[in-house]
């Protein structure tokens, strides 16, 4: 199947998922993952490549594709996925290379929160898994972090009072549940 090499325009980072084991798939498989989203404008020129190479080399009787590895977003933002193995074939670890804003790589120790702005290189790739499975996956290559904001858990809820409520040194009997 056909590939090409692919670079995104400057973007905001989601759910980056590019260090460790990364997560899951649905298959149960580790995967790493990232989603970039952009104006629609700034990601035309990609989207064009994406369109131009499934319409060049999609399989024979193919239609519409049920993926592109992009979407326009309700509020006309466009988001690119990414994803690759966390594994090589072999069992080999895999590991997504990280650049900073002055294209040298690094290793990052915090985890890439939402609204990091960057990009992401990669390739975009057909596949073909029977007529019902056609289409387009952005596979993961490397990120380039231009502006971090650091990932922190938000967890923000307020104090409840009360002699029924669950705290870490209440225990509960099922029956009370």
């Amino acid at each position: 199947m056909s590939k090409i090499k692919i670079t995104t325009p400057k973007g905001a980072l989601k759910w980056a998922q590019i260090t460790g084991a990364g997560k899951k798939d649905l298959q149960g498989r580790d995967i790493f993952s990232v989603d970039i989203e952009m104006d629609q404008a700034v990601a035309q020129e990609l989207v064009d490549q994406i369109d131009a190479l499934w319409e060049s080399d999609k399989p024979k009787g193919a239609k519409d594709p049920k993926s592109t590895g992009y979407r326009t977003n309700d509020d006309g933002t466009v988001k690119f996925s990414f994803k690759t193995a966390a594994k090589y074939p072999s069992g080999d670890p895999k590991e997504v290379a990280i650049y900073d804003a002055q294209a040298e790589r690094v290793k990052l120790k915090d985890k890439i929160g939402n609204g990091s702005i960057g990009r992401v290189s990669g390739m975009a790739s057909i596949y073909d898994a029977g007529v019902a499975a056609r289409g387009v996956t952005l596979y993961l290559d490397s990120v380039q972090i231009i502006k971090l904001v650091k990932y922190a858990e938000a967890a923000s809820f307020d104090v409840e009072e009360g002699d029924d409520v669950f705290t870490s040194d209440a225990t509960f009997v099922a029956e009370d549940i």
